[in-house]
C-alpha cells in the first residue's frame, strides 16, 4: 500500500484543500554493490582528501559549489540552512491554464495527490471546475529542502501533481549542434 510522503493544503485566493502526496511512480533500476571479488567482503568508498592517502573525517568535510573552472566558493552548514526556503504545508496555485498551454519538456515527477481527512468534498469541488474548464493549476510549494514549480492536473477521478523545471532548467535547443536538421527532401519521400 502506498504512504503519503507529504501533506498540507492547495490553496488559491481564500480556497484551501487539505491534501496528502504519494509518488506515482517508482524507479525499476537495478543497483549493484561492489564487492571483492573470491573474498566476498563489501567494497567500502573512503572520504579521501586529494594528494594523501588520509580519511577525511565527517565533520571537516564542507560543501563547495564550483562557479569557474576550478573554482569553488564554500558554505558553511549555517549558510546552506539560511538559503533553504522556508517550510510550509501549502502548495500555493498562482494561476489557471490550459494543459496544451504547457511544453512536456517541463514535466520532471509526477505525484497523486488525495484529499486529506475530511477535505473530500472541496478536493471534488477542484477536481470537477479542473475537469470541466480543462483548465490545470500552476503551482509553487517547498517539498523537503527545495521550491518547485508545479502543474496540478484532473486525471483518472483524482488530482496529479507534476513537478516541473524551472524555465531556466531546461536547455535551449541552439545550443545543439545540427539542429534543426537539414536535407534536400523529395516530395514522395515524403509522402511515403
Amino acid at each position: 500500500m502506498a504512504r503519503a510522503i507529504w501533506s498540507g493544503a492547495v490553496s488559491f485566493g481564500l480556497v484551501n484543500v487539505p491534501v496528502r502526496l504519494y509518488s506515482a511512480t517508482e524507479s525499476k533500476d537495478v543497483r549493484f554493490h561492489e564487492f571483492q571479488q573470491g573474498t566476498g567482503r563489501r567494497i567500502r568508498h573512503e572520504r579521501v582528501a586529494e594528494g594523501t592517502d588520509q580519511e577525511v573525517p565527517y565533520e571537516d568535510v564542507v560543501k563547495g559549489y564550483e562557479y569557474a573552472d576550478g573554482q569553488y566558493v564554500t558554505l558553511t552548514q549555517e549558510e546552506l540552512e539560511a538559503a533553504q526556503p522556508e517550510r510550509t504545508r501549502g502548495i500555493a496555485i498562482e494561476d489557471f491554464v490550459e494543459l496544451a498551454d504547457v511544453d512536456p519538456i517541463f514535466f520532471q515527477k509526477t505525484y497523486y495527490l488525495d484529499p486529506g481527512p475530511g477535505a473530500e468534498k472541496p478536493y471534488a469541488l477542484l477536481l470537477r471546475a479542473m475537469e470541466e474548464t480543462g483548465r490545470v493549476g500552476i503551482a509553487r510549494f517547498v517539498f523537503r529542502t527545495k521550491e518547485h514549480l508545479a502543474a496540478i492536473r484532473p486525471m483518472d477521478g483524482l488530482l496529479v501533481l507534476e513537478t516541473m523545471f524551472f524555465a531556466d532548467e531546461v536547455r535551449d535547443v541552439g545550443d545543439i549542434d545540427g539542429v534543426p536538421a537539414q536535407a534536400d527532401l523529395d516530395q514522395r519521400e515524403v509522402d511515403m
